[in-house]
């Protein structure tokens, strides 16, 4: 039995993996391999975890499981054709299917991730993919080729990696960014050392362990990331580390000088100067250049606000944006938008307000519990685990502001593994501490 568990928590790290690879898995041929692979792990979960498992797993994640049951249930309520909800039932049934496929999956990490080293091993796999998709970006932007090598798209002077949108690879990227980051805290060696012969056996440790990986790979997404010159995508990730490097300075009771150290190299050699040869200045050169004016996607705002007034608590339909914006175009918007560029807006508009509340209200606590965690759990894995994931949070709130990360299901996943990640940094017990929630 041991050996089958095995089995299907690689064949789930696997997926994980393998979630952005295919076009950020936005594309119908892949979220539909996506959904019978997943089918299948959750199965094989059923046949060979026993019911004690299932029970533990679902008290320890409910607050992620309980509001993704919630909205999954109300996009196939509003999917029945005799309740009048939607003009378009094929669009809400297709993200009925898709929020069904996000429980399921939800699920099935509950049920492999029970001890704090497989959360290690699911947030090294998810920070992996993120530095294989850096790298991908990189050499196939760098190498000023016409079409992407595997799956032809034409390409432009924007790193998007094997998505369709850069935005989505920076998004992508800013995720991965804070979770290697709060690993790397968590493997810091908080004891002092004296003399500079204990100070040189540390720095040969460090460069044969994880932790140079881990190091380096921060590099490359951090080149990455400015390869994309995507304003909010940098912006919410330099703010989520400022605010994550705040909250070690403010509750980490002994600093080391590692600590220090690792925070300032990566604002100095990260951000100025390794981002400085890789086109930094023109990231913010499209900051600069930001006008009203020139942009169209607050006229999308304003004009999704006007139609929300007409369904707040409803909503159009889960899916239906791209059918429901252009009945309530003034005029002003010439471009054709299939999303609103702010996730808060769009779910409200095809949601209602009262699931977009529910689901906020997950986030807003699985926020919480990774703080929680990082200021009061004794184990450094699980204080730098629940550091990384708030930092994650933070910097997602940001980026749904302008844009629609959470509309392909590599982000969205990963936002959810993200939120599952917060929950168990708090509610995964350890052999020196078990948490009374659990």
């Amino acid at each position: 039995m041991l050996s089958f568990h095995k089995t299907l928590f690689f064949a789930f790290l696997l997926f994980v993996f393998w979630l952005p690879i295919p076009l950020g898995s936005n594309r119908p041929w892949a979220w539909s391999i996506n959904e019978i692979y997943v089918a299948f792990l959750l199965l094989g979960c059923l046949f060979l975890l026993p019911a004690a498992q299932w029970w533990l797993a679902i008290q320890r994640a409910k607050v992620i499981l309980i509001p993704v049951a919630l909205f999954t249930l109300w996009s196939w309520v509003q999917s029945w054709p005799s309740l009048g909800l939607s003009s378009d039932q094929a669009l809400v049934f297709i993200s009925a299917v898709k929020s069904l496929h996000y429980l399921q999956i939800c699920l099935v990490a509950a049920l492999l991730v029970d001890t704090p080293h497989k959360l290690k091993m699911l947030a090294t796999t998810m920070i992996a993919s993120g530095i294989c998709q850096a790298f991908y970006a990189g050499v196939i932007l760098l190498l000023e080729l016409q079409t992407s090598p595997f799956f032809s798209l034409p390409l432009n002077q924007r790193a998007s990696g094997s998505f369709v949108y850069h935005n989505h690879l920076a998004n992508f990227l800013m995720l991965n960014l804070c979770l290697g980051f709060g690993l790397l805290i968590a493997e810091l060696n908080h004891q002092t050392t004296q003399g500079w012969r204990n100070t040189l056996k540390k720095l040969l440790a460090i460069l044969l362990s994880d932790k140079a990986f881990i190091r380096l790979g921060l590099v490359i997404m951090v080149i990455a990331l400015v390869l994309t010159r995507s304003r909010m995508g940098n912006i919410a990730f330099f703010v989520a580390l400022s605010i994550g490097s705040l909250l070690i300075l403010l509750f980490y009771k002994t600093k080391p000088k590692s600590l220090y150290l690792l925070i300032v190299s990566l604002f100095i050699v990260d951000a100025l100067v390794v981002s400085n040869w890789f086109g930094l200045d023109k990231v913010r050169q499209r900051l600069a250049e930001t006008s009203l004016q020139n942009e169209s996607r607050d006229d999308v705002v304003s004009d999704a606000l006007n139609a929300i007034q007409e369904r707040p608590l409803t909503g159009f339909g889960n899916g239906t944006f791209y059918s429901t914006f252009p009945s309530y175009n003034q005029g002003e918007v010439a471009l054709f938008y299939d999303h609103a560029h702010n996730d808060y807006v769009q779910f409200t508009l095809e949601s209602g307000l009262i699931a977009t509340s529910v689901f906020g209200i997950m986030v807003l606590f699985c926020a919480w519990r990774a703080l929680s965690a990082f200021r009061n759990r004794t184990n450094k894995t699980m204080r730098g685990i629940g550091l990384s994931s708030l930092m994650a949070i933070i910097g997602m709130l940001l980026h749904m502001g302008v844009d629609f990360p959470l509309q392909a299901p590599a982000t969205a996943l990963y936002f959810l593994f993200c939120l599952l990640i917060a929950n168990w940094s708090m509610t995964l017990p350890t052999p020196k501490y078990r948490s009374s929630r659990t």
